[in-house]
């Protein structure tokens, strides 16, 4: 090991040199003492010692105190004024492909090296075709000297597996005649991905993985008996992993979209690379917004991202009546009721009845009692939208037949408040399609525009509460309007008397 004092002319730090600048002490072309400058170097920080790996173009500089020192001025030593190139030394592997300019001497008098470089004319048509070392998923490839191999399986939940069926069975023929060579990119999601790499780029340099860094170093772990990591992940970081491998192998920068950031964030603490995750964040924050908010809600979930999480949640909330109603339809039913029961939650009651309206019609089965009590508590929606009645009023009659429990006599549930919307507006809900429909006037038909009598679809029994309740609100309605008539009757005639009170005082006078 070469120990080598690192300055920049004010600063100084002890260094442990390495690969080719320890050649050039080993062969005698630097001594003890000598003083360098390089114009580029490389370095890798270790748990005790900085080591230089890699340095370009190298200049030996005279000194006027070079045969003055001691060794107490090794470490404090840095460049002066006076200091001058006397030298310029190559490595070993450096002089291996160049012409050496030297004094002639016997040998170059009777042994031409010149002349033979001609051997070496195919090494050097091959230097220029390299490629440098990269990852990739056919092992097969024997020239890249992969040492390691990444198993990544993806994980794979029930809803999962439930959707692809739903797409399946939803598939028509045509579309079936159209990607039927596609069945292996459908299965693929259950496949183990395995990447072969190189522990020594993984573990090394900038962008390097702690992770690896630190399992390259515990050769007594199971791993090292086939040189193979088996990692699970989940889908989007799966689908990411490649970028990551790009990340690390290359100089690219990683292209973040709203859907791979919190994946690649993920990635980036899993395998600890703080630069990238610090990347991943910055984006996700300039990221963020109204639009986006849904996306990161879903991925913060599946990540356990509380932080992520909070704030999708709160945004949603306090603006939900802004949101496109097929981003809130993709949302989970979890999702969904972590919004409706944020403190947050700013929302007009009949306008927050047809978003769950629209939720429930878009999820089906996904919407159980708990979920829609919850949604619909009498505290976020005190009221029920006239066009939202009836629907939710069939979605509450349907959760509270598959959870077993019957909330007609129950106040302020949503049954009792779509019932009592139905009522008020019973001309719109209950009379007009019924008059719709059974009037034999087809003009009269289509200007009432109903096209279904939607409370005929519920049970019997809230058919004739609606029914009892309408009539009960019809016959309100028309003695009100009687009283009404009654009382401009009333009014009339005391007009008309005093008309003719009047007539008749005039009648006198003439």
């Amino acid at each position: 090991m070469y120990w080598a004092i690192l300055s920049d002319g004010t600063h100084s730090i002890e260094v442990v040199i390495s690969t080719h600048l320890s050649h050039l002490v080993q062969g005698g072309q630097l001594d003890e003492y000598t003083i360098i400058k390089v114009k580029t170097y490389q370095y890798n920080i270790t748990d005790d010692n900085i080591h230089i790996v890699s340095i370009s173009e190298i200049d030996i500089l005279d000194d006027d105190d070079t045969h003055n020192k001691d060794c107490d001025d090794k470490k404090s030593k840095k460049k002066n004024s006076h200091q001058k190139k006397i030298g310029s030394p190559k490595s070993v592997l450096d002089s291996i492909h160049s012409k050496k300019n030297h004094v002639k001497n016997d040998g170059d008098h009777y042994l031409n090296l010149d002349e033979d470089d001609d051997y070496w004319e195919h090494d050097a048509d091959d230097e220029d075709k390299e490629e440098p070392l990269t990852w990739s998923m056919n092992g097969d490839d024997g020239c890249n000297f992969y040492d390691w191999t990444i198993e990544v399986t993806r994980i794979v939940h029930d809803e999962d597996i439930e959707q692809q069926k739903d797409k399946r069975s939803s598939s028509s023929g045509n579309n079936k005649e159209k990607h039927g060579g596609n069945k292996r990119s459908s299965n693929k999601k259950n496949e183990v991905e395995r990447y072969h790499v190189h522990k020594a780029i993984l573990s090394v340099g900038p962008r390097r993985s702690e992770y690896f860094a630190t399992l390259f170093k515990q050769s007594h772990l199971s791993e090292f008996a086939t040189n193979t990591s088996h990692i699970q992940l989940e889908a989007s970081s799966a689908d990411s992993f490649p970028s990551l491998l790009d990340y690390i192998y290359t100089e690219k920068k990683i292209k973040f979209t709203t859907k791979n950031a919190t994946a690649i964030r993920h990635l980036a603490s899993y395998f600890r690379m703080r630069p990238l995750w610090k990347q991943a964040s910055a984006f996700i924050r300039d990221d963020f917004s109204l639009e986006t908010a849904a996306t990161y809600l879903s991925e913060a979930i599946l990540y356990s991202d509380e932080k992520l999480e909070q704030a999708s949640i709160d945004i949603l909330a306090e603006r939900i009546e802004e949101i496109n109603r097929r981003t809130l339809n993709k949302l989970s039913p979890s999702s969904f009721e972590r919004i409706f029961t944020s403190p947050k939650l700013k929302c007009r009651s009949r306008k927050l009845s047809d978003i769950v309206l629209k939720y429930c019609q878009t999820q089906g089965g996904s919407v159980d009692m708990s979920l829609l009590m919850k949604c619909t508590r009498s505290e976020v929606m005190p009221s029920v939208s006239r066009k939202s009645a009836l629907p939710l009023l069939k979605v509450a009659v349907a959760g509270e037949e598959k959870a077993g429990v019957n909330l007609s006599d129950t106040n302020n549930v949503l049954r009792a408040r779509c019932v009592e919307t139905c009522v008020e507006e019973w001309k719109e809900t209950l009379a007009k399609p019924l008059l719709a429909l059974e009037c034999h006037d087809q003009n009269i038909s289509r200007i009432l525009g109903a096209t279904s009598i939607e409370h005929r679809d519920l049970p019997l029994a809230i058919q004739v509460e609606l029914l009892e309740k309408a009539l009960c609100a019809a016959k309100v309605e028309l003695d009100d309007v009687k009283a009404e008539l009654l009382f401009r009757e009333e009014q009339v005639e005391e007009m008309m008397k005093k008309e003719k009170e009047k007539e008749k005082c005039w009648g006198q006078r003439d």
